[in-house]
């Protein structure tokens, strides 16, 4: 009878993984464990009655009876037992292989009670995790792959900042020794070029002694030529010398440049060297010159620009010489040149020779004095003579910033200056 029923309820357990058994009464299977144990102990009761009845008054059946009901109940322990068990023990065994890593293992559901429930449940569980597995599986390949070209780019990034570290290293290294090298070339030139600026300033000052040398040979050399010509004439004493000086302080009131100055004090030294081409008897005439005698004289100018023209002046000194007696209008002499076609040194030497003849004494006449030069000059600015330079003149004597060396003025100048002789200086 136990084993009936034990097949019984084996044909109606679940025969598959998903736990849809074929037996015939699968389909009554009820849903609880309780319910199946009331199933089961129903039959059993009614049987054991009926053998109760058909053993009862016979000898030994109350032993018979008890015999039978321990071993059914014995046998019930095992059956019911092993319903409650086995699919937990089941279970039990497959969480263990699914801990230890497989997850195709699943669990044997026996039907629609809880434990089939559970084991249905449990199946799932481990299907999300398989699945979870297989995700996280797959994503941990492509973070692998991803984490070795990672490695890779990595190894290349070290590779060439290591690279990149030798070389800025070894350009390190050159860079210092090439800077070093220059370093050296760098104070051998400084050294070279420190004793070529000393040799440079030793020679510039040698130079320079040699320049003021020569100027000061220059200067007195002209003064020999000048004084030649007031050995001639002793009228011209000091003349040349006295014009140069108030050209100088005329120049240097209207703020001309230093070379200005500079060439109009070595002409207004020689400007008259010319005369020394003139006879000595015309020089010191008492009277009136002829025609011939005066044209004579008026050459001096080119006289004394031929004489001094071959000289390496860094100035227009002979030109000044040339230009020194003509005037604005055109009036003068030797090429009568006129306004700007003279040069403004030369317009300068002008004013100053009027000035200083007019006060000094001459063979054919006294001493005017410097009022009159003065007046004779300022009569004649801007038509004779350059404006700005008889204004810087009368200037320079009317603020008693300039004089000459005083000296007696004869009687009847007035009358001398009147007499009809032409001033040639």
């Amino acid at each position: 009878m136990s084993s009936e029923l034990h097949d019984l309820f084996t044909a109606s357990a679940p025969s598959g993984p998903g736990g849809n058994g074929a037996g015939p009464l699968a389909r009554f299977a009820p849903r609880k464990i309780r319910t199946k144990m009331l199933l089961l102990f129903g039959p059993l009761f009614l049987v054991f009655l009926g053998l109760t009845h058909f053993l009862y008054g016979r000898q030994g059946g109350q032993i018979a009876i008890g015999l039978g009901a321990f071993v059914l109940g014995l046998v019930m322990v095992f059956f019911v037992s092993g319903m409650v068990t086995r699919p937990i023990a089941q279970m039990t065994r497959t969480s263990e292989r699914v801990a230890k890593g497989d997850f195709h293992q699943r669990a044997r559901a026996f039907g629609r009670d809880e434990i089939g429930l559970l084991a249905r449940t449990f199946n799932a569980m481990v299907d999300g995790l398989e699945r979870t597995f297989r995700e996280l599986e797959g994503r941990a390949r492509a973070l692998e792959g991803e984490a070795a070209k990672r490695a890779v780019d990595q190894e290349k990034d070290a590779a060439e900042r290591r690279r990149v570290e030798t070389e800025l290293r070894l350009a390190r290294i050159e860079l210092e020794r090439r800077v070093e090298i220059r370093t050296e070339e760098l104070a051998r030139a400084n050294d070279e070029l420190h004793g070529k600026v000393l040799e440079t300033r030793r020679s510039e000052d040698h130079l320079q002694n040699s320049l003021d040398r020569l100027s000061q040979a220059l200067e007195a050399t002209l003064k020999a030529m000048a004084l030649t010509l007031e050995t001639r004439d002793l009228y011209m004493a000091g003349h040349q010398h006295r014009v140069s000086q108030l050209a100088v302080a005329i120049a240097q009131e209207m703020n001309l440049a230093f070379d200005k100055v500079e060439s109009l004090r070595l002409a207004g030294i020689v400007h008259d060297i010319g005369k020394i081409a003139t006879p000595v008897e015309i020089l010191a005439k008492p009277v009136r010159l002829s025609k011939t005698e005066f044209q004579l004289v008026k050459d001096h100018p080119r006289v004394g620009y031929e004489l001094i023209k071959d000289i390496s002046f860094p100035w227009p000194v002979a030109h000044i010489v040339l230009q020194h007696h003509e005037r604005l209008d055109g009036s003068g002499y030797p090429e009568g040149l006129a306004g700007d076609a003279i040069l403004p040194e030369a317009r300068i030497l002008a004013v100053a020779d009027v000035v200083e003849a007019l006060s000094s004494h001459r063979p054919y006449r006294p001493a005017l004095g410097l009022e009159k030069g003065l007046e004779e000059v300022r009569k004649g600015r801007g038509i004779r003579y350059d404006p700005r330079a008889v204004d810087a003149c009368l200037k320079l004597f009317r603020e008693r910033r300039f004089s000459f060396r005083k000296e007696p003025e004869a009687a009847g100048a007035d009358s001398a200056l009147g007499n009809g002789q032409p001033y040639w200086g």
